[in-house]
């Protein structure tokens, strides 16, 4: 429920998720019905524009499935983008950087099954290389073993810090087959355990036609914890075409015209001659 509201006057209040985390480009857009004219709003963003976008045309099936095509087209495009750029980071010895890449062209390509299977495949690589890089920096601190940590492993200690492939490789030659093999099962089951405690819901996108008043709020950053609940405050008056009073007006105006009509007709008639 976000407020009341009657035939002559709209009293809403917007709230948005709360998020504990710094946020920058915020942008808004409230649609309401055009007989709504905006009298006054608060909140914790700016109003930017306040516009009515014309109505559009009907949407048949066909237009629609156009229209969802073309989203998915985007989302590709996105997705392909996203593991290009895993693979950069890869390559440039950032595998966290890559990992999110990884994972956002995994979401992304949820409706193509084939480039959705070759991103859960590098993602999974990806994360069972990390967990084992993991297992391997923990025990050669547990163990005292610096010369078994190289380059940035070694100047860090820690389990999280970027690496290359080489250094990842280079740290792996140096356990045993089976140690690299126990480390390699006990990944797996961090792994298995980790995917199964996040659930990954799909989003379902329907296609709103958008039209009214177009109310557009926006807000550059928001950092301080308190500024977290965003919200909008909007009061706005039904505009009608017009009031009672006028349309008692006009209905008087239009009588008045109507008698005088009436009387020029009357008077005509009878100063006309009579007929034989």
């Amino acid at each position: 429920q976000t407020g009341e509201a009657d035939r002559n006057e709209l009293d809403l209040q917007l709230v948005a998720p709360k998020f504990d985390l710094p946020l920058e480009n915020i942008t808004w857009r409230v649609y309401l019905n055009e007989k709504w004219k905006l009298t006054k709003w608060t909140g914790s963003l700016q109003k930017q524009r306040d516009q009515v976008v014309s109505r559009a045309a009907a949407i048949d099936v066909q237009t629609y499935l156009q229209s969802e095509a073309t989203q998915q087209r985007e989302k590709t495009k996105a997705a392909e983008q996203m593991l290009a750029l895993g693979n950069s980071a890869l390559q440039q010895g950032d595998p966290q950087q890559a990992r999110r890449a990884f994972n956002s062209a995994y979401g992304l390509s949820q409706h193509d099954n084939a480039f959705n299977e070759d991103a859960r495949v590098q993602l999974h690589n990806l994360k069972l290389q990390q967990a084992v890089v993991g297992l391997n920096v923990r025990n050669g601190i547990v163990a005292r073993e610096p010369d078994a940590l190289t380059g940035k492993l070694r100047a860090s200690g820690n389990k999280d810090a970027n690496y290359t492939q080489q250094e990842a490789k280079q740290l792996i030659d140096l356990n045993e087959p089976a140690d690299n093999a126990a480390f390699t099962k006990l990944a797996e089951r961090l792994i298995q355990q980790q995917d199964a405690a996040v659930s990954n819901p799909t989003t379902i996108q329907t296609s709103i036609p958008q039209q009214g008043r177009l109310l557009t709020f926006s807000r550059s950053v928001v950092v301080d914890p308190n500024w977290a609940d965003l919200k909008i405050g909007l009061e706005a008056k039904a505009v009608s075409s017009a009031g009672w009073f006028k349309r008692l007006l006009i209905l008087a105006s239009t009588a008045l015209v109507l008698g005088i009509f009436a009387s020029f007709a009357g008077g005509f008639r009878r100063k006309q001659p009579a007929g034989n």
